[in-house]
């Protein structure tokens, strides 16, 4: 005699074991079963049921994510950070770098014309937004004309990274640091003080290899430019250092420092700032050696 459950007949609610069958009836059926008309197991009605739902779910999810994103542009100024200066990630502490860059990352490698040219190169594209700027057109050496001294006197580019809003804390001719070099105190004194509020820009070999170290354009980058506020057709200043090897088949290492009151330096190597390191290679070596 038959179970009740619930007041059911075990064999009225009881699932039947499905039809025998072949393998390839079997699997047919999974994708069209003609006694329900299912495809997939689910008859079209489950599968407009289904489509419905999904549709409108994801439309709402749809929804809500355009309404967050555009309460968030709302809050948004195309032409200022939300947060700048100390209150962002990149801090109020410009870095410093330099142009050309190096090919391997590490060592600007001078070792035949076509190194030469491909540096050559890289500054002609990079001073192209400069070209119609006034003070640059004023500007000797270190040009297009003479080839930017590459490939016997290079010329690097110094600049600081853009941080909105930051402005300089100028160094002029009262309690410069006792760390500031001679050469850049004498060039300092022998302005006149309405041309002293400029970021200096000191370099030195951080050992001694006679390498000849020049600033064809002074020794800073004018007040003028700062601070940067994302003014349309905008360039950082930029000035070149130009380095001329006494001895060939060598390596000059030359520290160029960014000097501001509000410019932090760490001379460290593992978390640098206020400066920037050019390492420079004449000439081919088999075992090349990096003094780092």
């Amino acid at each position: 005699m038959a179970s009740k459950i619930n007041g059911l007949e075990g064999s009225e609610w009881a699932r039947a074991p499905p039809p025998s069958g072949s393998i390839v009836d079997r699997i047919a059926k999974i994708f069209y079963d003609p006694s329900d008309g299912s495809i997939l197991g689910r008859t079209p009605k489950r599968w407009g049921i289904a489509f419905v739902f999904y549709t409108v779910f994801y439309a709402v999810l749809a929804l809500l994510f355009a309404l967050c994103m555009g309460g968030l542009f709302l809050t948004l100024d195309d032409n200022k950070p939300s947060f700048i200066l100390e209150s962002s990630l990149i801090g109020a502490n410009p870095g410093v770098a330099f142009r050309p860059r190096p090919m391997d990352g590490v060592l600007v490698k001078i070792v035949d014309k076509k190194t030469s040219d491909s540096y050559v190169n890289e500054l002609t594209e990079f001073l192209k937004p400069y070209q119609n700027e006034t003070w640059f057109q004023s500007k000797s050496g270190c040009s297009a004309m003479d080839n930017y001294g590459f490939p016997d006197s290079p010329c690097f580019f110094i600049k600081l990274n853009k941080i909105y809003g930051w402005k300089p804390e100028f160094y002029e001719s009262n309690a410069l640091p006792a760390d500031m070099s001679g050469e850049l105190v004498d060039y300092i004194a022998a302005l006149k003080p309405a041309e002293r509020q400029q970021v200096w820009i000191s370099c030195w070999e951080e050992r001694f290899n006679n390498t000849k170290i020049e600033y064809p354009w002074g020794m800073g980058l004018p007040g003028r430019f700062y601070p940067f506020m994302n003014q349309k057709g905008y360039n950082s200043p930029i000035l070149p250092v130009k380095l001329t090897p006494i001895e060939r088949n060598s390596t000059a290492a030359v520290r160029c420092r960014a000097w501001a009151k509000n410019i932090e330096y760490n001379r460290s190597l593992k978390e640098p700032s206020g400066y920037t390191r050019i390492q420079l290679q004449f000439g081919e070596y088999e075992n090349p050696v990096i003094d780092i």
